[in-house]
């Protein structure tokens, strides 16, 4: 009886929080102060006679990122969104600066149009807690294109904190087919992109969209062993990624179960 009174009681604050959401949310971001917002601002693109590279890195970006220069020349764009203003000085290590969006895959919606998807032979969409470096990232884009790669992502380090132990690393060469890659990490061709794109609004959390990819696109997701990208701060269920979706109020664990039950011809 307990138990069903505070499940009520989370429902009502939810739908509470919900119509706040819908009717009070910032629509778009001010211009001193990066923030979470219904639609994105585009700060900075690219000078128009600047030649695109191979690849292009989206990352929703918080304070810094963990994308580590190593003195390697990219053969991939970077595009940051960011949700809170980002304390870094290396003001020159992206392409794109673009502030807001509820989350990274609500703003790379809003962003991504016809002309990137036919200008990149790839795209890669990173949480702010990964750790990789420009060289193992670019190996791993031209690995995903040589081997023609739809939807993939590396493995995580043996100490990276994680969700699902077979995107763990096992070994130093190859790949593997696994039931879905991460929300945190996945990579797509750009010709899988042009229709997983579309779901990408589906969501608030995230939650639900690395189960409905595989089966949009008619692929099996490969984890690649030969590069591994680190996983650096931990999950909690009482972090600030939930208190946020408590706010919107938006339950994970609801859509998840909805995005998942949603039929191939609707998405």
């Amino acid at each position: 009886m307990l138990k069903n009174i505070r499940n009520l009681r989370k429902q009502i604050i939810l739908l509470v929080n919900r119509a706040k959401f819908h009717l009070f949310f910032k629509r778009v971001p001010d211009k001193e102060d990066c923030c979470n917002s219904k639609l994105i601002s585009v700060l900075i693109n690219p000078a128009q006679n600047m030649p695109n590279r191979d690849y292009l890195a989206f990352i929703r970006c918080g304070s810094a990122h963990q994308l580590i220069d190593d003195d390697e020349e990219r053969n991939f764009d970077i595009a940051l969104n960011l949700y809170a203003n980002y304390m870094d000085d290396k003001r020159s290590g992206y392409e794109y600066l673009i502030a807001g969006g509820i989350n990274k895959y609500k703003a790379a919606y809003q962003f991504i149009n016809d002309n990137l998807l036919v200008g990149y032979k790839g795209f890669i969409f990173l949480d702010d807690d990964l750790e990789i470096t420009y060289s193992d990232l670019n190996s791993f884009l031209q690995y995903c294109t040589k081997n023609n790669l739809t939807l993939a992502q590396p493995s995580l380090t043996r100490d990276s904190h994680y969700s699902y132990e077979y995107l763990v690393n096992v070994s130093s060469k190859g790949r593997r087919p696994v039931d879905m890659v991460e929300v945190m990490c996945p990579y797509f061709s750009s010709e899988a992109l042009k229709s997983a794109s579309s779901t990408f609004d589906l969501s608030y959390s995230t939650w639900g969209l690395g189960h409905i990819w595989p089966k949009l696109l008619k692929t099996i997701p490969v984890v690649v062993d030969e590069f591994t990208i680190k996983h650096t701060r931990p999950h909690s269920r009482d972090g600030s990624f939930y208190r946020y979706m408590s706010d919107i109020g938006i339950s994970p664990v609801q859509e998840k179960i909805k995005l998942k039950s949603i039929p191939l011809e609707k998405l």
